[in-house]
């Protein structure tokens, strides 16, 4: 595991059980340290469930096909079925 993904688990173990004290003692401050650190698993998540969501090889770039089944050269600029 990498070092975000160790920092994302830390967030998410230490900030529930300090919310959960934060607010139950009606200490605000911890309660809403303990919803920051929350917050802070959620974004590392996103981030992390986001790059798993690219393309892999090459770069994580599409290549065109090397036939394309039709050309857009073929066709006019200004002409959109078939009219002027």
């Amino acid at each position: 595991m990498s070092g975000r993904n160790w920092l994302a688990l830390l967030c998410l173990v230490a900030g529930v059980p300090l919310a959960a004290w934060g607010f139950a003692g009606g200490m605000l401050l911890a309660g809403l340290a303990g919803i920051a650190l929350v917050l802070v698993f959620w974004v590392l998540a996103w981030q992390w469930i986001a790059g798993n969501s690219r393309p892999m090889g090459a770069e994580g770039r599409i290549r065109p096909a090397a036939e394309p089944a039709w050309s857009m050269k073929d066709q006019p600029v200004n002409q959109q079925n078939n009219q002027p």
